[in-house]
């Protein structure tokens, strides 16, 4: 099971000093909402925790325009996008706090992931900016995914947004994999991911599937499988994808449940059950993402006129399994 973690910066948050002891007092005292995450590999529930926390003193230092304090979470050799350097992410970032004041900024993490000296984060940012010169507010926010170095202290190596993210799918309940040992067929088989996230395979047993990718599955497999066989080569297919739906609701032409079957965004949602009705409020879309904390799903408010007009093409996020997308009338 996926759980979401949120992260506030726009009510008080708890900085935790001994990751960060440079940071302000003032932050200190503030706290942070948490709850459980989905963990694979290196499953270490003491590291999520300590991920969330630098995260959250990330935010915090960016929301109040600590230009040293907030590079320091970066590595020298940082990249965003694949190829912005760490100059370029300091110049975007003296840039936006010297046109705007930071009023808010808002993480929500889908995913941690655990990789020997790493982490990789899966989640998505909101920003809410007032220009110094004309007072106007406008938000600026979408997906993001962030490997992290954890060596005397944790530091950012590259950080990508939206549209330079590459996703694998992730295998979920009633999903049917086809498994293939090479030159072992009595070990190959087809098997469909129970509702607990397992699978049952000959040789080796259980074995859990969920919220892995196929690539992750395979690794896996092959190390247990060395236990009673020679250097392995497996083979892991997502034959049928059936774990991963969405829920498209209100003014919309063809409202019900929507299998994901690849990366979809979310006016790709609206296309896939027919677009719009005549009665819908195209700038009132509404998310619904749950967690533990917001057990009745966190709100993101979407304007269609943002992304189409191009003012905020961000806007256009991914939707992800769990999600119910309202179309409200006028």
């Amino acid at each position: 099971m996926r759980y979401a973690i949120i992260i506030y910066l726009c009510f008080p948050i708890l900085i935790f000093s001994f990751l960060y002891p440079s940071l302000s007092l003032n932050a200190a005292q503030q706290t942070i909402d948490k709850a459980p995450v989905s963990i694979s590999i290196d499953e270490n529930p003491a590291l999520e925790l300590q991920i969330i926390e630098f995260f959250t003193a990330l935010a915090a230092a960016y929301k109040k325009g600590e230009t040293d304090g907030y590079l320091s979470f970066y590595s020298a050799a940082a990249v965003e996008n694949g190829l912005n350097s760490f100059e370029k992410i300091k110049a975007r970032y003296l840039t936006d706090i010297a046109d705007n004041t930071v009023t808010a900024y808002e993480f929500d993490i889908y995913e941690i992931k655990n990789l020997g000296r790493y982490s990789v984060i899966d989640g998505a940012y909101n920003k809410t900016f007032v220009n110094k010169s004309n007072g106007e507010t406008y938000n600026a926010g979408g997906d993001v995914r962030i490997k992290v170095l954890r060596e005397q202290g944790f530091k950012i190596e590259t950080i990508d947004y939206d549209r330079y993210i590459r996703n694998e799918y992730m295998i979920g309940p009633e999903d049917i994999l086809e498994i293939s040992v090479w030159k072992s067929p009595d070990l190959s088989t087809a098997t469909i991911v129970r509702p607990d996230g397992m699978i049952s395979l000959p040789l080796i047993g259980e074995l859990k599937a969920n919220n892995r990718t196929a690539r992750e599955l395979k690794g896996v497999i092959e190390q247990r499988l060395g236990e009673y066989k020679q250097d392995p080569v497996v083979s892991v297919i997502v034959k049928e994808a059936n774990s991963q739906s969405i829920y498209i609701m209100g003014e919309i032409a063809r409202p019900g449940k929507y299998l994901l079957r690849s990366e979809t965004r979310i006016l790709q949602a609206i296309s896939l059950a027919g677009g719009f009705t005549p009665g819908a409020n195209k700038d009132n879309i509404i998310i619904l993402r749950k967690n533990l904390i917001n057990p009745e799903g966190k709100k993101i408010r979407i304007k269609y006129s943002d992304i189409i007009s191009g003012k905020n093409p961000e806007a256009n996020i991914l939707v992800r399994s769990g999600d119910t997308i309202l179309l409200q009338p006028y």
